[in-house]
């Protein structure tokens, strides 16, 4: 079988798809590595990516003037694959010489940080998309974008089923880069065998063998790390389904990091002994433990000073489990019962009741980390306590000055506390120790050791003084609004107000930025066509539902790290049908088919948030969850890849300006949909709002797309 140019071509649109789903996989793995996993610089990712990609796309409009074009695919093939390998390990390489180690970096870091690097890979990748259509349509006659564009995102569906299900289980990032690498060349091979390009030939080649030997002789992945923990000694390290995970020595200390954010130290005593003794000594007979996260630092050891009879340690991350038991004799005891899944999930379903829980996690800094400081959570918790029981956790300190974020943060926390349990005290330390009951709790903790005697290190009457702690705790309790709102799973509000606490160190006012984005948004509103106005808002509604559907997915389900990847590849399959279905099944292209796809849309926003109240509050069955979840991805996939291929085939113009502007278009639509969504309308509104809005928007740009409805008459 003869493989003509037209098929070379294509397959390099398939790879450019493999390419560009996992590059951007391992982007934004590496810069919330960098980062420390905060939202609003996923954001800023997903916004910079799309943004570069979109103008790479708006630049391949000026390809038409290209002549030797098959020259030109392969030295964009080469770039496309060497650019990405090099991003990251500068990315490594650089990180604590751009910035000091430890340092938490601003907005302007986040933004400029991302642009520089992604720009080189993400303009060609955007570039290269209308290349392929404006080179496909000329060679076919005919206009081959919505193909080109189908021919991607069957791309993009293998690159997330290969990276989710295979490379992030075996390799590490920088070897899964590597093996892209490859994946491109082949590409470029491909285009230079069909072409009889000889020089380029050899060269590929020559790149393949190359790299091959640097792969087999060097250890990139341990050389970077240990750049980036100098002056520790690296133990461990490994790229898992849930983050990048690190262990390193100094002198008899052994830390833990996720994602270069330290987790936490061993023998860290005063902290262990502070968030356990608290809520362990309100108990009178505490005999069954929950313990939230924390099990491997040594939380469990200061549980088992008490005569109890089990301790459930639950922890999402196995891999972290088994370094514990690698590294620590902390998980050692035979009362320890270890749980390997979502605290909430395994909340949901346990018929088990508790005497003491205590909540080891971070902040609620993200809005993943929100959904277990919510009054849904709290509820489902109080299901599971036997009477008198106690539930503890901890935020960062603020007795000694009290900032505006802080107190709104402490409020929201405590009078979603106080919706559910009667009693509610806040014991400061090296944190605020909220415990809360419906039985009588005390202050007076070093009397409660004494009573109990219990030996500790800290937690007793020659490090700690009961006067100081009421005083203290009076002094934040001062501080607490009891008119703010409540913290509800699909109102993140105290993630809107950490966002604000998180910004307020870099003097950036939250609402300033949000302005600014606003404007843009109109700006770009303004100065677009009717049919690529609808295209940016289409990408707007994608993106955002995408975010909705995986926020609500952790919230109704229990948060499922896999699931992310199959989500994302879900929706991609959806594109493709609704490509497949313009290009093979639809026969009436017209202005008004595309109008009702639009309006599909807008209903999909608004009836969504009704199907995810019933989701919530109704669905017990998780196969019938994930059910759901996948027909509602389909859903939104499908639309949206109707939308695209549709708008290709109804606007009049040369091919190279239709790729370019409605490539354009639904990337930056998507890009502001994420930044504007995750930092700010989601936390700011909730999710009812935010999908009510997004409906609005679409219904907006549909009524002007109906009033120009003539002028796109074929």
């Amino acid at each position: 079988m003869k493989i003509t140019k037209e098929t070379g071509l294509f397959y390099a649109v398939i790879a450019l798809g493999i390419s560009s789903v996992i590059t951007q996989i391992i982007y934004i793995r590496e810069f919330l590595n960098l980062f420390y996993g905060n939202e609003l610089i996923f954001g800023i990712i997903l916004a910079s990516w799309m943004i570069l990609t979109a103008a790479g796309a708006y630049l391949g409009k000026f390809s038409k003037r290209i002549k030797r074009r098959e020259r030109y695919i392969i030295i964009l093939q080469i770039f496309s694959a060497v650019f990405p390998l090099l991003s990251v390990f500068l990315l490594r390489w650089l990180r604590n010489i751009i910035f000091p180690a430890g340092v938490m970096l601003s907005i302007p870091d986040g933004i400029l940080t991302s642009l520089t690097f992604l720009a080189p890979y993400c303009i060609i990748s955007g570039f290269l998309f209308t290349f392929f259509c404006i080179i496909l349509s000329e060679k076919l006659n005919s206009n081959q974008i919505s193909r080109v564009y189908y021919f991607e995102t069957i791309g993009s569906i293998i690159g997330g089923f290969v990276f989710n299900f295979i490379l992030v289980f075996l390799l590490n990032s920088l070897q899964s880069l590597y093996i892209l690498l490859f994946v491109n060349l082949s590409a470029g091979l491909v285009i230079s065998i069909i072409n009889k390009r000889r020089k380029a030939i050899i060269l590929i080649v020559a790149l393949i063998a190359g790299f091959l030997v640097l792969t087999l002789s060097y250890d990139l992945e341990k050389y970077t790390k240990e750049r980036q923990f100098k002056g520790q000694e690296l133990l461990f390290y490994k790229d898992t389904p849930y983050g990048n995970l690190v262990v390193t020595r100094s002198g008899e200390q052994l830390n833990f990091f996720d994602n270069s954010m330290l987790l936490f130290s061993t023998e860290n005593l005063a902290d262990n002994e502070e968030a356990v003794h608290y809520a362990m000594l309100q108990h009178k007979n505490p005999k069954k433990i929950l313990l939230i996260s924390g099990g491997v630092n040594g939380l469990a050891k200061e549980i088992i000073k008490y005569p109890v009879d089990s301790i459930y340690y639950v922890e999402i991350n196995p891999f972290l489990v088994e370094l514990g038991k690698k590294y620590t004799k902390n998980l050692e005891s035979p009362k320890i019962n270890i749980i390997t899944e979502d605290a909430r999930f395994f909340i949901k379903q346990t018929n088990e009741k508790f005497d003491v829980v205590i909540i080891a996690l971070p902040e609620p800094t993200t809005a993943q980390l929100n959904r277990l400081y919510t009054f849904e959570f709290f509820k489902e918790i109080k299901k599971r306590l036997n009477k008198d029981a106690v539930i503890s956790f901890g935020l960062l300190s603020s007795d000694d000055y009290v900032s505006e974020e802080a107190k709104s943060i402490n409020s929201v926390i405590y009078n979603t506390l106080n919706k559910v349990f009667k009693n509610i005290i806040i014991i400061p330390g090296n944190r605020n120790y909220f415990i809360a009951s419906d039985a009588i709790l005390r202050i007076d903790i070093t009397k409660l050791v004494e009573e109990k005697g219990i030996r500790n290190t800290y937690v007793n009457g020659y490090y700690i003084n009961d006067n100081n702690i009421r005083d203290r705790m009076n002094y934040i309790m001062k501080h607490i609004d009891r008119g703010s709102e409540i913290n509800h799973d699909f109102h993140p509000i105290v993630y809107f107000h950490q966002m604000k606490y998180w910004m307020s160190h870099f003097k950036t006012n939250y609402y300033f930025l949000f302005g600014i984005f606003i404007i843009l948004l109109l700006i770009f509103m303004i100065r677009q066509r009717p049919v690529n106005f609808c295209l940016f808002t289409g990408g707007f509604a994608a993106s955002a539902i995408e975010v909705i559907l995986l926020i609500s997915f952790q919230i109704i389900y229990g948060y499922v790290f896999q699931m992310i990847g199959i989500i994302i590849m879900l929706f991609m399959v959806g594109l493709a049908l609704g490509s497949f279905y313009i290009n093979k099944r639809s026969k009436n292209n017209s202005v008004g088919k595309y109008l009702k796809i639009q309006s599909g849309i807008a209903l999909y926003s608004i009836i969504l948030p009704f199907i995810l109240l019933v989701l919530n509050l109704a669905g017990k069955n998780p196969f019938l969850i994930q059910a759901i979840y996948v027909v509602l991805i389909l859903i939104i996939g499908s639309l949206t890849g109707m939308a695209y291929s549709l708008s290709s085939k109804i606007i009049k113009k040369d091919i190279s300006s239709i790729a370019s502007e409605t490539y354009g278009a639904d990337l930056f639509g998507s890009a502001i949909g994420a930044i504007i969504l995750s930092a700010f309308l989601l936390p700011l509104l909730g999710i009812f709002e935010v999908c009510f809005l997004t409906g609005l928007l679409n219904i907006f740009s549909g009524i002007i797309l109906y009033s120009k409805r003539k002028s796109y008459h074929v």
